[in-house]
């Protein structure tokens, strides 16, 4: 069975700057990258960096979800 997991992060106060965006898809070449957020989904794998780093640096709101609930 595969895993599932779902990321998105929302940049909400202050949009991402083409700088950010870029640092952004240097951890995810499939991610969906916006000013105001990314979004990506995982099936084999996970997320290459911490959320939590993320939430300080780049963004106001995130949502996980994964295939074993949590």
């Amino acid at each position: 069975m595969s895993e599932y997991q779902y990321y998105e992060f929302a940049a909400i106060d202050q949009p991402l700057t083409r700088s950010d965006m870029a640092k952004l898809r240097a951890v995810s070449t499939r991610a969906e990258i916006t000013p105001a957020g990314f979004v990506n989904h995982y099936e084999w794998g996970c997320l290459k960096a911490n959320p939590s780093d993320w939430m300080r640096r780049y963004f106001d709101a995130f949502v996980y979800t994964a295939s074993w609930c949590s």
